[in-house]
């Protein structure tokens, strides 16, 4: 088992070295077991374990909703796990991530199994996406956690999307094999390869366990003075325990950067979810396109994906990644008003023409998609560089988790309003034609509603402060007060560039605030004299 060794500064500023990297990679190739579950569980559910379709959907979208509140605490937990044994002798984030191993096994297996009770299946679902939401929030972690290299978190951004995506078309293909042999009409088919896939999840989250890379035990990974009242270190009972939970959670907020650092994840999340939900009905609605070119057009699209993250690496690490968002929202843009234009003459031009230009248009809008989600990974994993000058702590886990819980949040919110607005627009159910003022609307929603939020993006990206030349700005004064200089000395151009990332009076920094413990007394101009 690794131990968690002591690393200098130094060691965060040079190249990681490569089995790090292959520990992180695995937690992206883990998420295979995710894509089983998410691919066939409704399926077995209603097949095999005797749901209705009702019934199931209630129990997955309510787990789904419900595992989103928990990352916060799983962030919070992870942060603060130096405080144990087990975080002392093995790693806050190494910790977390071997709690949740055999949650994952166990509730995987068990949504695989017939005969279960409706409420049995229900409890292992909602389990196994709180033990997720656990490995998510180190997956969020550790590109800022193992490194303060900008070249070296790209690398890990980027690779984190490349082993996510290889695990999806490896889980197509394998699946297709096992189902020859195996057959896909008896339930065992689906247990065993369940059972395959939460085994291989455990072993890669074993070596991630063994190789990744984090910060020691310090005085910036310590809380225990930040959360005591009397600024000691002694023990918190847990009724404050769970109310600095939420607060913890709200603080973050208060961080300026942070907040259009939000703006501009929404933003990406909420116009990659509307055009993903609907683009079925836009294709076969709106193009007059079949089942077969909707199938088509999504596996040529995966093809090119790959390559287009492996030069917004290179783009985000030249440019910076308010830049890089930038461009390629703006590339979305115009890509989605080609796209409008294709509809008003896809009657002229015919079907094979328009399932070719829609090939096309859909591999050029790629393009964009992976810049702006690239960009956010990226730009994210600065943001606890942020909050330390704030809090004088490191606290990626309770920022890598918040992702999560916002991003479900509004996918549902944006779900129901959408299908709301679909049923109110005359939407015909089970219609192989819908009127034309549907087509129109789905058209209008496709397009239209996703450049709103790029505009949104893009007038977000330009408030971030935070880029590729500053940032040495930020660590030179991080690295200053941590070697217990005094911030009566900062130089004057610093501490503006502070003030200005935070949104706090620079005397405010460094812990002297509330953002982690409201209790905390705020040392004023006279006690500090």
């Amino acid at each position: 088992m690794a131990t968690n060794t002591t690393a200098t500064a130094e060691d965060f500023s040079g190249k990681l070295p490569l089995r790090a990297k292959v520990g992180y990679g695995g937690i992206g190739l883990s998420t295979i077991a995710n894509t089983m579950l998410t691919t066939w569980q409704l399926f077995f559910y209603t097949t095999f374990a005797g749901l209705d379709v009702a019934t199931a959907g209630v129990i997955i979208a309510s787990a789904d909703i419900l595992a989103a509140f928990v990352a916060p605490v799983w962030g919070y937990i992870s942060d603060r796990l130096y405080r144990t044994k087990l975080g002392r002798k093995i790693g806050r984030r190494r910790g977390t991530i071997l709690l949740t191993i055999p949650g994952l096994f166990i509730f995987m297996l068990i949504q695989f199994y017939p005969g279960m009770p409706v409420w049995g299946y229900a409890i292992a679902n909602f389990l196994y996406w709180t033990c997720n939401a656990g490995v998510t929030t180190i997956q969020y972690v550790l590109p800022s956690e193992m490194t303060s290299n900008s070249n070296q978190r790209s690398q890990l951004v980027g690779l984190n999307q490349i082993t996510t995506a290889v695990s999806t078309i490896t889980l197509s293909m394998v699946n297709t094999y096992l189902f020859s042999i195996w057959g896909d009409d008896v339930w065992t088919s689906y247990f065993n390869m369940a059972l395959g896939y939460a085994t291989i999840c455990a072993i890669l989250m074993v070596i991630t366990v063994c190789t990744i890379k984090e910060r020691p035990y310090d005085e910036t990974t310590d809380f225990s003075k930040a959360d005591s009242d009397s600024g000691t270190g002694e023990k918190v009972p847990a009724p404050k325990r769970i109310a600095l939970v939420v607060w913890n959670y709200i603080s973050t907020f208060s961080v300026r950067e942070f907040r259009y650092y939000l703006v501009m994840y929404l933003s990406q999340i909420l116009f990659r979810s509307i055009r993903s939900s609907f683009l079925t009905y836009f294709l076969i609605y709106s193009l007059g396109l079949d089942a077969a070119g909707v199938s088509l057009s999504q596996g040529v699209n995966f093809a090119f994906g790959i390559a287009f993250v492996l030069f917004f690496m290179w783009v985000n690490n030249k440019v910076g990644a308010a830049r890089a968002y930038r461009y390629s929202t703006i590339e979305a843009i115009v890509t989605f008003l080609v796209i409008f234009g294709l509809v008003q003459i896809h009657d002229e031009i015919g079907p094979a023409a328009t399932a070719t230009a829609w090939i096309v248009i859909q591999v050029i809008l790629n393009i964009g998609l992976t810049g702006v989600f690239n960009a956010c990974d990226y730009c994210v994993s600065f943001i606890p560089d942020v909050d330390e000058v704030l809090t004088g702590k490191r606290r990626e886990g309770q920022y890598a988790s918040i992702n999560s819980t916002i991003d479900n949040i509004f996918r549902s919110i944006e779900t129901v309003t959408i299908t709301t607005v679909l049923s109110v627009g005359g939407f015909v159910q089970g219609a192989e034609s819908q009127p034309q003022a549907v087509a129109d609307l789905i058209t209008n929603i496709f397009v239209f509603v996703p450049i709103v939020f790029c505009i949104l993006g893009i007038w977000a990206s330009f408030q971030l402060k935070l880029n590729d030349k500053n940032r040495y700005i930020l660590q030179n004064e991080i690295e200053r007060l941590r070697n217990g200089g005094s911030k009566a000395d900062v130089d004057p151009e610093t501490k503006k560039f502070v003030e200005a990332v935070t949104g706090y009076p620079y005397e405010k920094c460094w812990g002297n605030n509330r953002v982690i413990n409201y209790s905390h007394k705020i040392e004023t101009a006279s006690t500090a004299e």
